[in-house]
């Protein structure tokens, strides 16, 4: 797991789900402003999903994750973060299914609360809950904002 703490351990702790959609940029936009505005702790994360690999042909696959991947989840991160000037926040890359990660790091780190974005795109659910957020959900120690697709365009008053 990559970190770059810089702001210790504060009142509280919202930890934000990164994916590179404009729905997650959304989503740390909102938790930085949140945690901003309440004196928390802010962690921003990308989960790296595990390849399966088979090592001999006769054995079962394992799963590994490759330094690139790694890499390229630091370099979302810090983009990401840089983009809206939160250069300052826990930066964690982790390995695995992303809502079942999110979960375990918040629950972790005792966090108030998990921000993510939403791209909507299962049909048979609601139209603003994607399959990360909906199984985030269920499996989240602490409440769950989901910054849905539909809302960035929405005509925000920022005054």
């Amino acid at each position: 797991m990559f970190s770059a703490r810089a702001n210790g351990g504060g009142a509280g702790v919202i930890v934000c789900g990164i994916d590179g959609s404009r729905a997650s940029r959304e989503a740390l936009r909102t938790a930085g402003r949140l945690s901003g505005g309440l004196g928390f702790s802010l962690v921003a994360a990308h989960a790296v999903a595990p390849v399966a690999l088979r090592v001999k042909p006769w054995a079962s696959p394992e799963a590994s994750t490759s330094v690139d991947e790694i890499a390229a989840g630091e370099d979302l991160l810090q983009r990401e973060c840089s983009a809206l000037g939160l250069d300052g926040v826990e930066r964690e890359v982790l390995i695995g299914r992303p809502a079942e990660r999110l979960a375990e790091l918040a629950d972790e780190l005792g966090a108030e609360l998990i921000v993510v974005g939403s791209r909507g795109r299962r049909p048979h659910q609601a139209p603003l809950v994607g399959s990360v957020s909906s199984e985030l959900l269920g499996l989240a120690p602490c409440p769950v904002l989901v910054y849905p697709a539909r809302a960035i365009d929405w005509p925000w008053d920022e005054s």
